[in-house]
């Protein structure tokens, strides 16, 4: 049988396309979740890592961890800011912009932030979670006298310590959960986390409300958006001084549940 060119033998004698082995390639994608766990561990608590400390907190050795950070320079996802320290480089910037501006449900919720914007002025907060991370997809900033800031909610925040968060934790799976829970660090793990029970219910009604752990003064009300298929989406929040939120706790339930099920339905829900 004559053999087609594009395929040739390589080292360990398995055949594989365009002449890469099956080796090379699960190499490579050790690879791509190596440079996930070096950018992850920048966050807005520490924005800067030495490459000592990056090697540590991956386990890996100086020099493997060299390679990934010198790429990743290279390409601008890192930058250099001293002899051996590291922060995230001007390629972030440029790709978050695209995310804002190109994500489905930050596309469909532009229009409805928006417009609870103008209509109550107060901090709006479009997230998601990844790997048990807060993403902030976009915001909209509160325009009444008394208001919540945009950094009130921030991807250093643990999960479980705010409403949005907790109402991602919701739609995990108990093992997402446990292992989540596994990587929290200390002072997260002063702050309870919200029982089986509590989740269950958040998951069921797709909201969410309660005080910041950290602040108490400030009240976050969360609704979670679907996609076509049911799936989680994301999570629509609105931020309020507590004592607005006091008086008027139905109210933002109302509001918070009509936004994030208009976001749902641009985005082909029909539950």
């Amino acid at each position: 049988m004559r053999r087609d060119p594009k395929y040739r033998k390589v080292s360990n004698d398995t055949e594989s396309f365009s002449g890469y082995s099956e080796n090379a390639e699960w190499g490579a994608m050790k690879t791509i979740r190596k440079v996930g766990d070096v950018l992850r561990l920048f966050t807005a608590e520490t924005p800067e890592h030495s490459l000592s400390g990056l090697a540590r907190a991956l386990g890996a050795s100086p020099s493997g961890t060299f390679d990934v950070a010198d790429g990743l320079t290279e390409i601008g996802l890192l930058a250099r800011v001293g002899r051996g320290r590291y922060r995230l480089g001007p390629l972030v910037a440029t790709l978050n912009a695209v995310l804002e501006d190109t994500a489905p449900v930050a596309e469909a919720a532009r229009e409805v932030m928006d417009r609870l914007a103008g209509e109550y002025g107060e901090t709006l907060h479009l997230t998601q979670q990844d790997d048990g991370r807060l993403l902030v997809l976009a915001t909209r900033i509160g325009r009444r006298t008394l208001t919540v800031t945009r950094d009130a909610l921030t991807p250093g925040l643990a999960l479980h310590e705010s409403a949005p968060g907790c109402l991602h934790l919701a739609e995990m799976e108990p093992a997402q959960r446990e292992a989540y829970w596994r990587r929290a660090d200390a002072a997260a793990r002063r702050v309870p986390m919200p029982s089986d029970e509590a989740l269950a219910q958040m998951r069921r009604e797709g909201y969410a409300a309660g005080p910041l752990a950290r602040d108490d003064d400030v009240v976050f009300t969360a609704g979670a958006i679907r996609n076509h298929a049911g799936l989680s989406a994301g999570v629509l929040s609105i931020a309020v001084p507590a004592s607005r939120h006091a008086r008027e706790p139905r109210a933002f339930r109302s509001v918070t549940l009509r936004a994030a099920g208009d976001v749902s339905r641009s985005l082909g829900y029909t539950g």
